[in-house]
């Protein structure tokens, strides 16, 4: 899956902010907020939309912008025409794509060129959390921008020009590493220039941790990531399915997985 991990402990999910720190968490929003030289009460205490969330709003007309990157929606999510649909209420569609005929890319008021994952560097983490460096081995082609220089180009003409005055993906990388000291993801002591040097590290790798090839197991020390530090067990009872095969739709389709394909 490529970089599930890795945005997760980025905060890229819609109740999230960077180092598995909650939305909704107060003490959470505090400290990102004075990372991140904002006022407090700047973070909206309210975690995002999820994706079908989404959906759903601009069907009620309640979201003005929608914006789509690093994704496909039209041909990874479920129920299109719903989703064609609800693309058609939004006032402003932007997409940014690294193709131009892409299924998403025919709703879009805006298109913005992408940078492809070999004309741009990043760290990615897999489910064992070795981070890796991943540098790009291509020029550019044409207008296209890794996705976090349009995302700062957006930031500083909202006014944010201290927030997002980055020179470099590793600077980006930076930021976030800082955030994550003390954390249970945390990979303070990891820059791009390390991880280029030593090749792949595994986290937690704080501040003054040294290179090493020896896999890290987490909790031999009894000490779990809950407010008590005790391990939590719980039991679960399935729902069944959300939607159960009938006349119309008899059967249940189970979407398969390749090893170096996920979704689109």
């Amino acid at each position: 899956q490529p970089n599930a991990m890795g945005g997760r402990e980025a905060g890229g999910l819609a109740h999230l902010l960077p180092g598995y720190r909650l939305v909704a968490n107060a003490e959470h929003r505090a400290e990102v907020e004075q990372a991140w030289q904002l006022p407090e009460g700047r973070i909206n205490a309210k975690p995002g939309l999820a994706a079908w969330q989404q959906i759903e709003a601009m069907q009620q007309g309640a979201l003005d912008l929608w914006w789509v990157a690093a994704t496909n929606p039209l041909v990874s999510l479920p129920d299109l025409d719903r989703v064609k649909s609800a693309m058609q209420k939004c006032p402003l569609v932007v997409v940014s794509e690294a193709y131009a005929d892409s299924e998403t890319s025919h709703y879009a008021h805006l298109i913005l060129p992408a940078a492809q994952w070999s004309e741009k560097a990043g760290a990615m983490t897999n489910s064992e959390r070795q981070v890796t460096y991943c540098p790009a081995y291509r020029r550019r082609f044409g207008e296209s921008r890794p996705d976090w220089e349009v995302f700062a180009e957006v930031g500083r003409r909202l006014g944010y020009s201290e927030q997002f005055n980055f020179k470099s993906a590793a600077e980006v990388y930076a930021e976030f590493t800082a955030l994550t000291q003390g954390r249970l993801c945390d990979v303070s002591g990891l820059s791009h220039e390390l991880l280029e040097d030593e090749g792949p590290q595994q986290w937690p790798y704080p501040s003054g941790s040294n290179p090493t090839t020896e896999a890290k197991r987490l909790y031999e020390d009894h000490q779990f990531a809950t407010p008590n530090k005790r391990a939590r067990f719980s039991t679960d009872q399935p729902l069944g399915l959300a939607e159960p095969p009938c006349d119309t739709y008899p059967l249940v389709l189970t979407v398969g997985r390749y090893l170096d394909q996920w979704h689109t």
